[in-house]
């Protein structure tokens, strides 16, 4: 699994998962804390995706968690664009890199 995306709607979740995988990344969608807790805990995911609704403990919390899982965090920071071109302009060229 490429992509664990932890959001707070799961309308942008879904959509966010559609676009990545229609770009052929593997992605996961939560919209609870603790389900995103467990999934990092796999280790299957090389990065996550925290969207722009989450609250600032939570983020933390996550955060910690994808770190010591060595999972590439990205912070949702849309300023103004469409769902679609924030992940083609921001989360698309770190997902592209080698690992």
């Amino acid at each position: 699994m490429d992509v664990l995306v932890v959001g707070r709607s799961r309308s942008t979740v879904d959509t966010a998962i559609g676009l990545l995988e229609t770009w052929g990344f593997a992605a996961q969608g939560v919209t609870a804390d603790e389900e995103a807790l467990t999934a990092l805990d796999t280790r299957r995911f090389r990065a996550l995706l925290i969207g722009g609704g989450v609250e600032p403990a939570a983020r933390d919390r996550l955060k910690d968690s994808a770190g010591r899982h060595d999972v590439t965090v990205l912070e949702a920071r849309r300023n103004g664009r469409d769902l679609e071109t924030y992940l083609r302009e921001e989360v698309l060229p770190v997902l592209r890199e080698p690992d």
